[in-house]
């Protein structure tokens, strides 16, 4: 009798525990269950609100005492043309420019003309590049010295690209095909790709409007969407990418690119801004020049040896102090 009454008590003892557990099981979950009632969005205001379309603003028309006024629709911003000239600066009072000029294969064209100045601007002297060499266009003009000058432009045959270089301050050219493929160049024919030393890769976007080169495997294009990409892998990839509004050209120089831009707001010209050779999105403005031009890819920008030459329309300025003054 002993052990029957010591298992009933235990039993019981259980039940009452299963019953203690229950009721507690029952309070947290009903205060879950409050909890969430109050957090989610009510059933009411979300089942009530048209999700069709968002509600119109009053008419302005029908309020007594106000007049109707119309809501201008921003204009895209127009993109930055591809440049139709090109400058190369040497030091702040030597430098060579050039026009990009046009192609049509097997046409009649006019051999392409550089020009050399040792004024900082004030006189150039003309020198085109003999028939017998064939190029009628320019589509990247780099010099080193006075002297010694190439570019890289369209044979008017066939409007393929070829190299050609003087060292000679333009008295003569050659032609030099070997060394194209050891250059940088963007080809009229197809601006979606860049030519970096011994390799061909697609550029960072669809449209590229000018290119700089810092070395062998650093350069940087300007799109034409305005953005900026650099490169320090000949091509084979580029950043994301930094957005400067106005971007008309870039040039670069001891690992600095200069951007110059138009219509900025503190800028009643062309401001010149650097950016790193690395992969940031900063830009500097350092300076603004009252040169300027509104006609697409007619603004033209190089630096060299502390000096910044901005080519824009008629006019030619040249800052000796990285931009800052002009």
């Amino acid at each position: 009798m002993t052990d029957a009454r010591r298992k009933r008590g235990q039993r019981a003892r259980t039940r009452r525990r299963l019953a203690i557990v229950g009721l507690s099981l029952f309070v947290v979950v009903d205060l879950a269950l409050v909890a969430f009632a109050l957090t989610r969005e009510p059933d009411g205001l979300a089942a009530d609100a048209d999700t069709s379309a968002p509600s119109a603003p009053a008419d302005s028309s029908t309020i007594p005492g106000t007049t109707p006024t119309a809501t201008a629709t921003p204009a895209p911003a127009a993109e930055a043309a591809p440049l139709n000239r090109m400058i190369s600066a040497v030091d702040g009072t030597t430098a060579w420019r050039a026009e990009s000029g046009a192609c049509t294969p097997d046409a009649e064209s006019t051999p392409a003309t550089l020009q050399l100045t040792d004024s900082a601007g004030t006189e150039w002297t003309s020198s085109a590049i003999p028939a017998a060499v064939g190029v009628v266009g320019v589509d990247r003009l780099q010099a080193s010295e006075a002297a010694t000058a190439f570019v890289v432009g369209p044979v008017g045959s066939t409007c393929e690209p070829t190299f050609a270089q003087t060292f000679t301050s333009g008295a003569d050219f050659g032609e030099y095909l070997d060394r194209l493929d050891a250059s940088w160049y963007v080809s009229r024919s197809d601006r979606s790709v860049v030519h970096a030393p011994f390799s061909e890769n697609p550029a960072p976007c669809a449209s590229v409007v000018d290119l700089a080169v810092a070395s062998d495997t650093q350069a940087a294009v300007l799109c034409s969407d305005r953005t900026v990409h650099r490169t320090a892998d000949a091509a084979t990839s580029w950043d994301a990418g930094v957005t400067v509004e106005g971007a008309v050209a870039i040039a670069a120089a001891s690992g600095t690119f200069y951007v110059a831009s138009t219509g900025a707001a503190d800028c009643d010209g062309t401001q010149i801004a650097t950016t790193s050779s690395s992969a940031d999105d900063v830009t500097t403005p350092v300076g603004c020049s009252t040169a300027t031009t509104d006609e697409p890819g007619s603004v033209a920008v190089s630096a060299a040896s502390g000096s910044v030459w901005l080519w824009a329309g008629d006019d030619v300025a040249v800052s000796t102090d990285g931009g800052v003054t002009w």
